[in-house]
């Protein structure tokens, strides 16, 4: 499994001394940068622990080599801070083959490895809704449940891993209203008031600048429209799915709210 390790700042702790850490799981190598792109920049120059695993790996459209490819992973990662980028380096082709099971055992793997206290991955349908984002979704929320469950992938356990909790799953989505503001069709939205965490990136469009022009071969078209119809991205939005902790509000403005 390749990984891009990069430094991270200062490092930010929870109420109970642990060290912060988020997770990010997507279906493919650049889904990060047209969802939560500025969340991962935010929160890697906070000092929090960031990680993103991809499970395939996306074609170039004019540049066909997997050195390439890497080269645009770890240009896209750097910009963005994030600590560790690990790639299941499936061809689309064989992710569609792949059972569900074995893609949740590899991210169920890393939990317990990386042990984050928040999780995030897109909305079963994704912006565009397709069958490898609906696997990955899913795969990604039933792991939420099982790497805390001994019972589960037990092989784990046997190579030194132990279970973990992580606290918080979300899903990364679009309301509404912005898709309609942005007149971009064709995107996957939620209705307003099913968003519960909204976080202000507007300090990371740099960064989000320069992670995009590291995929510049692989979405040129909608990098373009961005460019062109001068779509600022300020806010980034979330719905909490999943919650261990006790006390949960209803609005939030910060993925880590209750953990530190």
């Amino acid at each position: 499994m390749p990984r891009v390790n990069v430094s991270a700042g200062s490092a930010e702790h929870s109420l109970s001394g642990e060290r912060l850490a988020l997770l990010a799981i997507f279906a493919r190598s650049e889904d990060e940068l047209f969802g939560p792109a500025g969340t991962l920049a935010r929160y890697a120059n906070e000092g929090i622990d960031v990680s993103l695993v991809a499970a395939a790996r996306t074609p170039l459209l004019d540049v066909p080599n997997e050195t390439a490819h890497k080269r645009d992973r770890t240009c896209a990662c750097r910009a963005s801070g994030i600590r560790r980028a690990c790639l299941f380096d499936y061809s689309p082709d064989e992710l569609a083959r792949v059972a569900p099971a074995t893609i949740e055992e590899r991210v169920v793997r890393l939990i317990r490895e990386l042990r984050p206290q928040v999780i995030i991955t897109f909305a079963p349908e994704g912006l565009r809704g397709d069958a490898a984002n609906r696997l990955v979704s899913g795969a990604a929320t039933a792991a939420f449940h099982h790497a805390s469950d001994a019972q589960q992938f037990p092989q784990h356990l046997n190579e030194g891993l132990g279970v973990h909790a992580a606290q918080k799953l979300y899903y990364c989505v679009l309301p509404r209203s912005v898709v309609a503001q942005w007149g971009l069709g064709g995107l996957n939205a939620v209705p307003d008031e099913q968003i519960t965490t909204t976080l202000d990136v507007s300090a990371q469009s740099e960064m989000m600048k320069n992670a995009l022009y590291c995929q510049r071969y692989r979405a040129p078209d909608f990098i373009r429209r961005l460019d062109e119809q001068h779509i600022e991205w300020k806010t980034e939005y979330y719905i909490l799915v999943e919650s261990r902790l006790r006390r949960r509000a209803r609005r939030e403005k910060d993925l880590f709210a209750g953990l530190r």
